[in-house]
């Protein structure tokens, strides 16, 4: 190697190994890591992690802190005895940062929720994906389309969207809201898959309640409690038992026939026609019955409103296309398009991944404080093929065919009492890897303590020469 190129060669490893280069990775990673935190708090865990622990920046900056920990090892070749400490850490870090990337690729990082008594063989992550099934005549669905996706990072819109073919029809997927809420309304449509739908308002000077009530195809009849009362949409057969109740039945038209029964008498109380617009007395605590709206062909239509930042009812949603109808469709959702000889059935939600086994929750326990009904402790008794009954508490996780299952969390009803079990599964590949990079850490240090021990006692000695 030529001196001029010699010297060029050196240059160029001095900057690399330089400390200017290691306070800058240092402080870059401490930005985006108060960035990230920020983001957290604002947002959630998910928006962090793919607008900050997983972006382009922080992985430039790890990339970054590797080179520079490589070519400060370089610079001090040819390594003395003193070095081992020195090189081992330096090693231990560059193993370490392999097996994070191992786990961002390869590891699963998910859920599993039992009801009590019942069986679960998938796991549900955190990523996402879209399904669609046709069925025929009334037949089994088939899946004829399926495809992972990330909205997030790659949004679609009208100009680009997510195209599925469909024999000589394409479905669309044109449009993404991160943060939404849905609200449900009604619209009018064909005669065929719709039925009546009907917004009422109960008032009185103590009360003020609004309500759609919807009655489905192939329902005979559709109940929703408004308050004091029964409110009942039926075909002709409904027959009164007891309380106060409402009844509608559709007439031609826009008209409705409605009847009001009296739960202190048990009987008809009054009867008539109404309009939309139109209002009546219910005989019952001075209470007004006004019909506001009256749909006789409706069908559900379920819209989203956009928001900024997550709330306890936020959920994403995408909007799909097809046959020139449009539908909304929240995470973890279905939705229906019907064609003239088949039924679609478009999904859209969190990726399940098969065990490739049945596991059972025999039983669930909670353990709670004392004269209270805070749980202090839960755990599950699961059974496992191969392995039987095996316990899974808050401190005792389940280890099986590289999969590690924790006792998460648990749902209770209204008194208290647990409905399903949930636990979280893990499967980290690079798990050895950050364990091996841990112990050279570790190791390293204790050697890079024990020669500066050594250098010091060397120094106290010469000095007691002297």
């Amino acid at each position: 190697m030529s001196p001029s190129l010699n010297k060029w060669f050196n240059k160029f490893i001095k900057q690399l190994s330089s400390l200017k280069l290691a306070v800058f990775v240092i402080l870059s990673l401490a930005v985006i890591s108060a960035v990230g935190t920020i983001y957290e708090a604002k947002y959630d865990a998910t928006y962090a992690q793919k607008t900050v622990y997983t972006s382009i920046y922080m992985k430039a900056v790890l990339g970054l802190l590797c080179i520079n920990l490589i070519f400060v090892m370089v610079d001090r070749w040819p390594w003395k005895k003193h070095h081992t400490g020195f090189v081992l850490a330096h090693i231990g870090i560059i193993i370490m940062l392999i097996g994070a990337f191992i786990t961002e690729k390869f590891g699963i990082d998910g859920s599993m929720a039992f009801p009590l008594g019942e069986s679960n063989r998938f796991i549900t992550v955190s990523s996402q994906e879209v399904n669609i099934f046709a069925s025929y005549d009334n037949g089994n669905p088939t899946r004829v389309f399926a495809r992972a996706v990330d909205f997030f990072k790659d949004p679609p819109t009208e100009e680009k969207p997510l195209v599925a073919t469909l024999g000589n029809q394409e479905m669309k997927i044109t449009d993404y809201y991160h943060y939404a809420i849905g609200k449900e309304e009604f619209v009018a449509g064909e005669k065929i898959n719709s039925g009546p739908a009907l917004r009422v308002q109960l008032q009185n000077k103590f009360v003020n309640m609004t309500q759609w009530l919807f009655k489905t195809p192939g329902k005979k009849l559709e109940t929703i409690s408004l308050g004091p009362a029964q409110i009942v949409i039926h075909d002709g057969d409904f027959k009164y038992e007891k309380g106060n109740v409402l009844s509608f039945q559709p007439l031609e038209g826009d008209r409705l026939a409605y009847k009001v029964y009296l739960d202190r008498t048990q009987s008809l109380v009054k009867s008539g026609i109404v309009k939309a617009g139109e209002s009546f007395n219910t005989g019952w605590m001075d209470a007004t019955l006004r019909l506001l709206k009256y749909i006789p062909n409706a069908q559900r239509k379920l819209i989203f409103v956009k928001r900024e930042s997550p709330t306890p009812r936020t959920r994403s949603a995408i909007l799909v296309e097809y046959n020139g109808e449009k539908q909304w469709v929240g995470l973890n959702s279905v939705i229906k398009f019907f064609d003239t000889d088949k039924v679609y059935y478009f999904s859209f939600g969190n990726r399940r991944i098969d065990l490739g086994y049945d596991i059972q929750l025999a039983d669930f326990r909670v353990g709670k404080y004392q004269g209270t009904n805070r749980a202090m402790s839960y755990e599950s008794v699961v059974k496992v093929p191969e392995l039987g009954e095996v316990l899974i508490s808050m401190n005792e996780p389940m280890k099986n065919k590289g999969y590690t299952f924790y006792q998460a969390s648990f749902e209770q009803d209204e008194q208290g009492n647990p409905t399903t079990s949930i636990l979280s599964v893990n499967k980290d590949p690079g798990r050895p890897i950050k364990y091996l990079g841990s112990f050279l850490i570790v190791l390293g240090s204790i050697i890079l303590f024990y020669f500066k021990r050594m250098k010091f006692k060397e120094m106290f000695k010469r000095g007691a020469h002297e």
